[in-house]
């Protein structure tokens, strides 16, 4: 049976702090006696970040936080990721500065390290998928092989940011993961060395179908260029004549709140409201669609249970507005957005900052998107290595073809 793993995807928002913030004199830490010049200014740096994520936290963290025992939190091991943990919210977390740095790369659209998407699946690391033309694929890394160790560190219990990181170096490098993998109702266990390269991450493919029916695959949300990447895809499927169009979202986690509003344009009137973003105080910002070129053929859009947060803005808004037809089955249901924080000692906190709403008004948090064509890809025979028939291609193929016999029908009629 073909499974999914389940797992937390950020929608990002960068939002900066400018300048130094005033937090008062409130001495979180206090050097010890006899503490170097260096370790004063590491603590002060320390703390300082430490009165800016509070001061955060107060002020536009979308729950309550009690000011107490964030500070109790940070007083037993001077951690603002401790402080983070303390809001016992699984989406918020706090990146040191190398993992802050290794973020902002990552948005860039490539990174050196060897290839595979990851997850954390009933406690444990495991690959959802090597990326295409990588050191992952390359070594026979498959989909739900769990990852047992990482040069020789135990994963157990590992927080999934740190596994990454791990996984993650210079191009030319090895890194030796121990996997385990259940196949034929065994369990085996190896070691697998790869070598690490530069990974481009891909955001978008396409292809044209039947009955000049396009096809583009968005991979994700993340990279400054990936709304025009779409629609460069879009406009080399236009100039074969493309008459009806399916965007394809599934398995797509989703990224930033602006690229979803970017992507939503393409295919919305100006004007039109794409998403509607509430803050802790109940104030509401509602983002609309832009102008420029435009895409007004038949449209569908196929989701599965993984199309989350990002994903989830632009079905939501096609959806909403009447423009695509959703097929596939209810999406991951991630109503909320979190933004990140820098911090003056080179960190960052990503936090919950807002609740959002599709255009329609919709709440989706916990509850998905439900499609219009409901339809659920089979499942493969118990021990098969073939895949199974895309039936939710299908069904938007069908929808469309359709769609497009009964256009070409009213011309003649007119």
């Amino acid at each position: 049976m073909r499974k999914y793993l389940r797992w937390i995807y950020l929608v990002v928002a960068l939002a900066a702090i400018a300048g130094v913030l005033f937090l008062g004199c409130h001495p979180l830490v206090k050097a010890a006696p006899g503490a170097s010049d260096v370790t004063e200014v590491s603590q002060e740096k320390r703390a300082q970040a430490a009165l800016e994520t509070l001061y955060i936290l107060k002020n536009f963290y979308l729950y309550d936080a009690d000011e107490n025992v964030l500070l109790d939190a940070y007083k037993k091991e001077q951690s603002i990721e401790d402080m983070i943990k303390a809001l016992d919210d699984p989406l918020a977390r706090h990146m040191d500065e190398s993992e802050f740095r290794t973020f902002m790369d990552d948005m860039k659209g490539s990174f050196d390290g060897i290839g595979i998407v990851v997850g954390i699946r009933d406690g444990e690391l495991t690959i959802v998928a090597p990326i295409k033309d990588t050191p992952g694929e390359r070594a026979g890394l498959m989909p739900l092989d769990k990852i047992m160790h990482i040069d020789g560190r135990s994963t157990q219990d590992m927080a999934l940011e740190y596994a990454v990181s791990l996984m993650k170096g210079k191009k030319g490098t090895t890194v030796v993961l121990g996997i385990e993998r259940d196949e034929n109702e065994a369990t085996n266990t190896f070691d697998v060395t790869i070598v690490r390269d530069t990974i481009l991450i891909p955001r978008t493919s396409c292809e044209m179908l039947e009955n000049q029916i396009g096809y583009v695959h968005l991979a994700s949300f993340f990279g400054e260029n990936t709304a025009e990447e779409m629609m460069e895809e879009i406009k080399s499927l236009l100039d074969r004549d493309m008459k009806g169009f399916i965007l394809d979202l599934r398995l797509n986690p989703g990224g930033s709140v602006e690229l979803a509003v970017q992507v939503s344009t393409k295919f919305l009137p100006a004007g039109t409201p794409v998403v509607h973003m509430v803050d802790k105080n109940g104030r509401r910002v509602t983002y609309h669609a832009g102008p420029g070129e435009k895409v007004d053929i038949p449209m569908v859009v196929l989701v599965n249970e993984v199309s989350a947060s990002a994903s989830e803005i632009v079905a939501g808004a096609l959806k909403d507005m009447g423009r695509a037809t959703i097929v596939g089955v209810k999406t991951f249901g991630k109503g909320s957005v979190q933004t990140i924080y820098p911090l003056s000692d080179g960190s960052a906190i990503s936090i919950t900052t807002h609740k959002y709403l599709t255009a329609g008004e919709h709440s989706i948090g916990k509850k998905g998107i439900e499609p219009d064509v409901e339809m659920r890809l089979p499942e493969a025979p118990e021990g098969s290595d073939e895949g199974v028939t895309d039936t939710q291609l299908e069904a938007a193929i069908k929808i469309l073809t359709e769609q497009l016999e009964k256009q070409e029908s009213n011309k003649v009629a007119g």
